[in-house]
């Protein structure tokens, strides 16, 4: 009998989604977005979702941090001087940044959590797994 969990498969291709871009979600999609270019068993895109907002840029213009991301690949407010991988895409939709994910690293601040679980749980893969570096504690009811 087959199995039919992907996680189970020599030939599962991991697709990988880092939920948060602040100075943290940015550093570890420095590392994320370069093995995933050289590991055969990753896709190479990496989706990173960011919290959309209206960032300042050099010419003194207000760009969406996902525009500025995406095309300087840098996160100029959250981690300037940085330069992120090109395969490292800033995606301003929760879902979309989800959607299909096999593997989800979770770098955002715990209260944040309760409210974006839904939209992951529909838009990823279903047996998608799910690494934490969130920092800190809460409590839930």
């Amino acid at each position: 009998m087959m199995d039919s969990n992907p996680q189970n498969s020599a030939e599962q291709i991991e697709t990988v989604c880092i939920v948060g871009s602040g100075n943290w979600g940015s550093a570890i999609a420095t590392l994320v977005g370069r093995n995933c270019m050289r590991l055969d068993n990753c896709e190479t895109r990496v989706n990173m979702w960011v919290y959309e907002e209206e960032v300042q840029v050099e010419d003194g213009s207000t760009q969406k941090l996902t525009d500025v991301i995406n095309t300087k690949h840098e996160n100029v407010k959250y981690l300037p001087g940085i330069s992120l991988p090109s395969n490292v895409v800033a995606v301003p939709d929760l879902a979309e940044a989800c959607e299909g994910a096999t593997l989800l690293i979770f770098v955002l601040p715990h209260q944040f959590l309760p409210k974006l679980l839904p939209t992951i749980r529909q838009a990823s893969h279903p047996s998608c797994r799910g690494v934490s570096l969130i920092k800190g504690l809460g409590k839930f009811n």
